[in-house]
């Protein structure tokens, strides 16, 4: 059987819709998380472009125009993803519009994905090259704005303009008058969305922290009762009834009253052993998981988001539970740490 002739231009427009609604996605996604904007969130803007910059060949683009302002950099980059993302699955103007896309994502390669090993790991190399198409033969012979037709009228009050056209008599592309009102139609409707996904964030929570107050072997002498051990990313009981408790394990430090961390939620502190951030996480059924806060890849400061651990940096996601990598570049899980929760405090032991 013989199989219908497909244009190579025809081929690409699935890869033209992908990279557009891709991009807008990309900018309702950054501005509808509510710390994105807001800074000591593991996701602000702030940290993700101090991560991105740092030991990068193109990171001197960041320090020098965005992070000083890392609000405006970040409002800025969502909005223009979301625009691109319009004008490429539109088809209007789209050699100029995968340009910029192709731009952003060779910078981000440069930057956030510099660091990622094996290279083809990071996705924006991938999307760079994806762009490069449309680049140099934009959408021609893909249903696209930009070689669309109107009907031109045969008579001659039209003038120049149907002259110009006469050889088709019929149609002709839209002219660059149009084609530019379209454009402020499609920036308008792009700021829009933005809008739209800045009102619907919800509210950010910021992480607690714990701060490393006295030994707690002077204030633990009397044997709480139900201590609670998280070790290894595990939680563990001790068994109640009349049974004495047992001590704290020696050099534990007090961090604060358990009751300031809810079932659900993260907090950071300070490693009694090294002095190096960690986070401890009280899981559903209220037991405590603690892991080093020092991300694998790069060094970044993790931090807790909607049950996962994320590293701003760069995009790696951890298990809460285990600390083990289930997504991004991370090479090793975060390394377990030690906490007690007994009589009502929780104590960090030192690694």
């Amino acid at each position: 059987m013989r199989v219908p002739a497909f244009s190579p231009a025809k081929a690409l427009f699935p890869l033209r819709l992908f990279l557009g609604l891709t991009f807008v996605y990309a900018g309702i996604q950054k501005l509808s998380d509510p710390g994105f904007l807001h800074a000591g969130a593991p996701t602000y803007i702030g940290t993700q472009l101090h991560g991105f910059a740092s030991g990068t060949p193109g990171g001197f683009i960041l320090e020098t125009f965005a992070s000083p302002i890392p609000i405006v950099a970040g409002v800025g980059v969502a909005v223009t993803e979301i625009l691109i993302g319009l004008l490429v699955t539109a088809g209007l103007f789209t050699r100029i519009a995968a340009a910029c896309g192709l731009g952003l994502n060779l910078l981000l390669f440069l930057t956030a994905s510099w660091h990622t090993t094996p290279y083809f790991l990071g996705p924006d190399l991938v999307f760079t090259f994806a762009w490069l198409p449309f680049v140099l033969a934009g959408s021609a012979g893909q249903p696209a704005l930009d070689t669309a037709v109107i009907r031109i009228p045969r008579e001659r009050e039209r003038g120049a303009r149907l002259e110009a056209f006469e050889g088709s008599g019929e149609v002709a592309p839209l002219d660059l008058s149009t084609r530019r009102v379209l454009l402020a139609e499609l920036a308008g409707v792009a700021v829009a969305i933005a809008g739209v996904s800045t009102l619907l964030k919800g509210s950010y929570s910021p992480a607690k922290s714990f701060a490393s107050g006295a030994k707690a072997g002077k204030a633990g002498k009397a044997g709480p009762p139900s201590p609670k051990q998280a070790a290894g990313g595990s939680a563990q009981s001790a068994q109640g009834g009349s049974a004495q408790a047992p001590s704290l394990p020696k050099g534990a430090v007090k961090l604060g009253p358990g009751s300031r961390l809810p079932s659900g939620e993260a907090a950071t502190y300070t490693d009694p052993g090294d002095g190096s951030p960690d986070i401890l996480i009280r899981d559903s059924g209220g037991n405590l998981k603690a892991f080093s806060a020092v991300c694998t890849h790069a060094g970044c400061t993790v931090g807790y988001a909607e049950g996962t651990i994320v590293c701003p940096c760069h995009g790696g996601e951890y298990s809460s539970e285990t600390g083990e990598v289930i997504a991004g570049p991370p090479p090793a899980p975060l390394a377990p740490k030690q906490v007690v929760e007994a009589g009502g405090q929780i104590y960090a032991v030192p690694s």
